[in-house]
């Protein structure tokens, strides 16, 4: 970033961000780190290798035996029909070949790393029977967790930038607090300490508010009795479900709901009122595993970008360009191969 801004260059923050949270969570899952923040593309072709797969996602709720048959096809023959069916396969095969090589690894040189990784422990607990600790169930289930771990917080990180950025009022309250509470931009505080920064933390609430998070319906099944919802009744073992955009979007809830208002959380009944209809990770058991590590990746990163480049202004980007277009489970925004999305410009 630091480049762009001596040369006047325009910076893809919106791959940038991504760059940040595929290189942590691929440390996380399997130890190894793709450096996507060093290519010189911004990690845009892995940016469109994943979006390939986004696309036909809903296709594939619906239709599940869809993959199996892609499976079956000839790489030659997807190749020449459906390019970005392809792209899938082949990262499935990538992740189960990186899983074979970590579960391969001497035991003794895992133990004495500084770092555990996801799929080590997983493959060794007890705690799960042995039919999913096979190779194949781990890399599925991590390439999984790569897909939910980097776009959900690339993109509230880039809702928080825009939000910020395009309101200068909101954007100068920020600053003043950061450079008060933080005296030296190369010493950012941990995320416990950062959390304690009342607009700072407002601010990142209102960031994951407008991201949503997880946008598809996410299912629920009561499999021992019926429930009983606004006159319907629900019988034993129906699914059901919501998207948590009806929740974080409701105007009975959030007045105006689709302006960025950091504000709104530090009101003296926000807590009663707003905090129990926070819903970015889910509630309850079923609540996201990952959104510690999210919320810690948002609180630093962002403290870091706002505290070292304060001044930064949105480059070639309208509102129309971040409002959520597709429900791909998560939601995302308008998208063309080529297409810089959100630039900024120091």
């Amino acid at each position: 970033m630091q480049k762009c801004i001596e040369s006047d260059q325009p910076i893809p923050i919106f791959f940038a961000f991504r760059c940040v949270t595929v290189d942590i969570i691929f440390e996380y899952m399997f130890g190894r780190n793709p450096y996507l923040i060093d290519r010189e593309d911004w990690g845009q072709g892995f940016y469109d290798f994943w979006r390939s797969l986004w696309e036909i996602s809903p296709w594939l709720r619906q239709f599940p035996s869809m993959l199996k048959v892609l499976q079956s096809i000839p790489r030659w023959v997807l190749a020449v029909t459906s390019p970005k069916a392809l792209q899938v396969m082949d990262m499935e095969t990538q992740a189960i070949n990186w899983t074979k090589e970590i579960l391969s690894a001497d035991p003794k040189e895992m133990e004495t790393r500084e770092h555990k990784t996801v799929i080590w422990e997983l493959a060794h607990t007890s705690s799960l029977p042995p039919k999913e600790r096979e190779p194949r169930r781990l890399a599925i289930d991590c390439n999984s967790t790569v897909a939910a771990g980097f776009e959900t917080t690339g993109s509230a990180l880039s809702h928080l930038i825009f939000g910020v950025l395009n309101n200068e009022r909101i954007h100068q309250k920020l600053l003043d607090e950061l450079q008060f509470e933080i005296l030296d931009p190369e010493k950012i505080p941990s995320y416990q300490e950062l959390q304690e920064l009342p607009y700072f933390h407002a601010v990142i609430r209102e960031g994951i508010r407008h991201s949503i998070g997880a946008m598809g319906r996410q299912s629920r099944v009561n499999p021992k009795a019926a429930m009983s919802y606004k006159g319907w009744i629900i019988p034993a073992g129906f699914a059901f479900g919501m998207s948590a955009y009806y929740i974080l979007m409701d105007p009975e809830i959030y007045s105006k709901p689709h302006d960025f208002n950091p504000e709104r959380w530090l009101a003296p009944d926000a807590h009663e009122k707003l905090h129990p209809y926070f819903y970015p990770f889910g509630k309850g058991t079923r609540s996201y595993v990952g959104q510690n590590l999210a919320l810690a990746e948002l609180h630093i990163a962002f403290a870091t970008i706002m505290r070292r480049f304060p001044s930064l202004k949105l480059y070639n980007t309208t509102k129309d360009d971040v409002e959520i277009r597709h429900d791909f489970f998560a939601g995302m925004w308008k998208y063309e191969k080529g297409d810089m999305g959100l630039q900024v410009k120091g």
